[in-house]
């Protein structure tokens, strides 16, 4: 019987770590094309003339979900609901928002995150997260406002549809100095200019918007993935 001579142990080390790549890429060129298709699902199962646009909710609670959109309806407002972050992109590809609803309890959704950060920078984020470690990321890396815990207080989030989709103000300026909300933004009914105007007379209130270098990790990345695993 033939026997075969054995591999070289460094010849077999690197035979391995190419296979592993291959492995890798192979998973990661699969997990692209099904990115890719997800618009093209959306319209064939949904129709492209029924995407309402304006606002997006993104969670798999169905509970969070009816809780949210009772609200948006009562304020006449137009809105979308998807699943998890590939769906939420697939969304923002084909339809106009001007604000996401961001469920990031069980699921962070850093790539939904990132992307709006990234590619759509005028949307505005509301973050629902459970903890104020998380809600901090959010608000340094550009998001609007956040909502603490699944029991979140339904008038807060009335308020900040308010400020931002009808006062147009750029940010919470309260949660990004870390108080705490307390309607003052609508019931002033400050709008952007008047907070143009405020920052003119005390440079501490303006708040640095993110630059095209400031952004969240890419998720999709994982040489970032391993250097910066916070967000």
């Amino acid at each position: 019987m033939r026997r075969y001579r054995e591999t070289h142990p460094v010849l077999e080390s690197r035979m391995n770590s190419v296979r592993r790549r291959m492995r890798y890429n192979r998973r990661w060129l699969e997990r692209r094309t099904d990115q890719a298709i997800i618009p093209l699902e959306i319209q064939e199962y949904i129709g492209i003339s029924e995407i309402q646009g304006e606002v997006l909710i993104v969670s798999r609670d169905s509970r969070q979900q009816r809780r949210i959109k009772e609200l948006l309806r009562s304020e006449n407002y137009r809105f979308d609901v998807a699943w998890d972050s590939d769906q939420a992109i697939g969304f923002l590809k084909l339809g106009k928002y001007r604000l996401v609803i961001l469920d990031r309890i069980d699921e962070r959704r850093r790539r939904a995150f990132y992307y709006l950060r990234r590619h759509l920078k005028h949307i505005k984020v509301i973050s629902i997260v459970n903890g104020n470690q998380l809600a901090s990321e959010s608000m340094k890396w550009g998001g609007y406002s956040f909502l603490l815990h699944r029991d979140f207080d339904l008038e807060q989030l009335r308020t900040c549809l308010i400020s931002s989709l009808r006062l147009h103000h750029p940010v919470c300026r309260l949660l990004k100095n870390g108080e705490t909300c307390n309607r003052s933004c609508i019931n002033s009914y400050m709008t952007e200019e008047n907070y143009t105007e405020l920052e003119a007379f005390d440079p501490n209130v303006a708040m640095l918007e993110p630059t095209d270098t400031e952004v969240p990790p890419d998720p999709m990345n994982p040489l970032q993935e391993d250097s910066q695993q916070n967000l």
